[in-house]
């Protein structure tokens, strides 16, 4: 963002899409990044028992982060335009239609999970669309499994005996999922 500011577009137009690009990968990097992380450990919170298995092996985090995009999804929906004719479960969709995908809906269809409500760091493979998919797919996706994982660790290391401390907030948002506020409490590990 810093070298895309330091050399502006001289036309109103193109600095009104620079802007809007900014927002964007403000919104896209840090408000999903930040609903990832704290659903993910309210997820772990919620399943005592994942959270027990995860601090006996760190090394099912990385799988644990994929389990917590695929339930926590944090873009809530997305539209597409139809390239062409196409059936879907016995429904005509013209070619430019435009149509609503809801991500986190597709992450919990059973004919592709077993036991789709359910959280599981040990579940594998995991295809969920918290990313999207083909052409669509997150430039940031690595970046944002890398924040994940990294959190999650710290976390993991850093707050023993971590535990609710009441009731989780979210903002109604849409296309984002936003978290307002995770009360807990712990107490730190020695260092």
């Amino acid at each position: 963002m810093s070298r895309l500011a330091a050399d502006p577009p001289a036309d109103d137009e193109g600095r009104a899409d620079l802007l809007a690009n900014c927002v964007f990968f403000i919104n896209a990097g840090h408000i999903t990044t930040t609903s990832l992380i704290t659903g993910g450990l309210l997820l772990l919170l919620e399943n005592p028992e994942q959270l027990a298995r995860l601090r006996q092996n760190p090394g099912l985090v990385p799988n644990a982060v994929d389990e917590m995009l695929r339930l926590v999804s944090p873009v809530s929906v997305v539209l597409r335009r139809a390239r062409s004719d196409a059936q879907i479960d016995g429904y005509h969709v013209a070619a430019g239609q435009q149509r609503v995908v809801f991500p986190a809906g597709a992450n919990r269809d059973p004919d592709a999970f077993t036991d789709p409500n359910t959280f599981d760091v040990n579940r594998g493979p995991n295809p969920h669309l918290a990313f999207s998919a083909g052409a669509h797919f997150c430039l940031g996706a690595p970046l944002a499994r890398l924040h994940g994982e990294v959190s999650m660790n710290v976390l993991l290391e850093r707050l023993v005996d971590v535990r609710l401390d009441g009731d989780p907030e979210w903002l109604g948002s849409v296309p984002l999922r936003v978290p307002e506020h995770l009360p807990i409490a712990w107490r730190p590990s020695r260092q």
